[in-house]
């Protein structure tokens, strides 16, 4: 009886990562980060950040002032069944260079798998995907935005 106690106990406090939202209740990544670099540096390094190949397929990408901004997508792969299917989720990252620092925000993700069901804001689940297979795609986009996070952070410090 212990040990079933036991195994219960640890299945029920499996953490599951969320993903961050803002005031109006949207998923969005919001951070600033200070660096001590000067600023023409970091708008270099944040033009280039759109430049880098494989990381996230940029559609439209726009230079304005100290805020850069684009518009692009991943490509999630999802398994259910015996078979997967890719879902890409459309997202919108901004990079504003700041005195100190620079402050990055990531937003307006959503399904795009054009034509299917798979076409919805990632903060509504559509009642005709599977809980599981939403959940799975929330997590994988979390892990994906991740890595894309700590690849901006080593890039705007010069890491790369």
């Amino acid at each position: 009886m212990r040990y079933l106690l036991f195994i219960l106990l640890i299945q029920c406090s499996v953490a599951v990562a969320q993903l961050p939202r803002n005031g109006a209740d949207q998923y969005e990544y919001n951070q600033q980060i200070s660096l001590s670099v000067p600023d023409t540096l970091l708008t270099q390094r944040a033009k280039a950040f759109f430049l880098l190949p494989f990381i996230v397929h940029w559609d439209s990408v726009a230079f304005i002032d100290a805020v850069h901004t684009a518009k692009g997508h991943i490509i999630v792969r999802l398994s259910h069944g015996l078979s997967g299917f890719n879902v890409p989720v459309a997202l919108q990252m901004d990079i504003a260079v700041k005195p100190e620092g620079y402050q990055f925000v990531i937003r307006q993700l959503e399904a795009d798998k054009k034509d299917s069901k798979y076409t919805f804001p990632l903060e509504q689940k559509p009642a005709a995907v599977q809980p599981a297979v939403y959940e799975q795609l929330l997590q994988k986009t979390h892990r994906y935005m991740g890595s894309v996070i700590s690849l901006l952070k080593r890039h705007m410090g010069g890491d790369l």
